[in-house]
């Protein structure tokens, strides 16, 4: 039997996560997408509506957990601007069950370009983010992403600030692609995660 994937596509809001899926379909081949903006929007929630928001994250969690309790390998979208506790935990419980995890980044040069995005989404049809609120992430997923980072066995960091652009790829501590130089932004990130 093959070792099952557990893959963290992470980023802000705006950064890009859903462009990778179309710019790089093949990334996540052979595991199951679980996300909580689509399971909102199967419910027919609404994201003006933090209750809908709360039951479509719960609904995730639940997924998740069932996913990783039958060894499906899956990919989970996640801002990564949270505590970081939650994600840790199920880290942890999937590294127990044998699974491989790996960590998709997906970053831009600053906070503002991700709420530019954003309004761009939305006036297309799409779900909003409080500017307020996409600053902040902003921050907190670049202070979360060498936290998390370290538990993954693949670390693979895309900017896509003007066009989607692999920067980074480490799998099982080595090395194999590494640009982080030429993004003056990424800088702070490069030297927290121990290359």
């Amino acid at each position: 039997m093959t070792q099952p994937t557990y893959c963290l596509i992470a980023g802000v809001n705006g950064a890009g996560k859903s462009s990778l899926y179309s710019l790089q379909p093949g990334i996540v081949k052979g595991t199951r997408r679980i996300n909580a903006d689509e399971i909102l929007r199967q419910n027919h929630g609404d994201w003006h509506r933090p209750m809908d928001n709360f039951r479509a994250m719960r609904t995730e969690l639940t997924e998740i957990k069932a996913a990783l309790a039958n060894q499906e390998s899956i990919h989970v979208e996640t801002t990564l601007a949270g505590n970081g506790k939650t994600h840790l935990k199920l880290l942890a419980e999937a590294k127990s069950q044998g699974y491989e995890v790996a960590l998709i980044y997906v970053t831009l040069d600053q906070a503002p370009t991700a709420i530019r995005r954003v309004q761009d989404r939305v006036s297309k049809g799409g779900h909003g983010i409080a500017p307020a609120l996409i600053t902040k992430r902003f921050r907190q997923s670049r202070l979360n992403l060498p936290i998390i980072a370290v538990q993954c066995d693949e670390i693979m960091i895309y900017d896509n600030t003007k066009r989607l652009a692999l920067v980074y790829d480490q799998l099982k501590q080595r090395v194999s692609y590494n640009r982080l130089v030429e993004y003056p932004w990424l800088q702070d990130v490069a030297s927290q995660i121990p290359f």
